[in-house]
């Protein structure tokens, strides 16, 4: 191949390839769960479980900040003893991505090692779901 034929195929992929190929999240856009609160958490763990069944092409990621954080933590239950990260861990199964913001852990004197397992996390919850929305395409589901 010659320098001239190998700049004409270099220009090409610069022109040609979409920049989104370059983006710092190499998954497909999806939906982005924004949970901040324990409050109703066995409800939000069922909604998102039946946005997976139905739409399971579509990438799921859940951003969980302040209060939403705590059924994220090793051992956490519910208030009849349930334990959360039984329902989590089939979110996990089916494909959703679960976030737990450092902000949040750092606030509440905890760290990532206090996470259930499988938990993943992000510096700014709230960061992210901006990220996510405007840089990534990602639809935004308030729950």
């Amino acid at each position: 191949m010659t320098m001239r034929s190998l700049l004409t195929l270099l220009a090409a992929l610069v022109v040609f390839v979409p920049v989104a190929a370059f983006s710092a999240d190499l998954e497909a856009p999806g939906i982005v769960f924004h949970v901040d609160s324990d409050q109703k958490m066995n409800r939000v763990l069922r909604q998102i479980a039946r946005h997976q069944a139905g739409n399971p092409t579509i990438p799921a990621r859940v951003i969980l900040i302040a209060e939403g954080v705590r059924p994220a933590m090793e051992g956490a239950v519910d208030a009849n003893g349930g334990d959360y990260s039984a329902q989590m861990e089939q979110l996990l199964m089916s494909g959703v991505r679960i976030f737990a913001c450092e902000n949040t852990l750092t606030s509440f004197n905890l760290s990532k090692d206090d996470l259930a397992l499988g938990i993943e996390t992000v510096p700014s919850g709230v960061a992210e779901l901006g990220r996510l929305q405007v840089s990534e395409g990602w639809g935004y589901i308030k729950l």
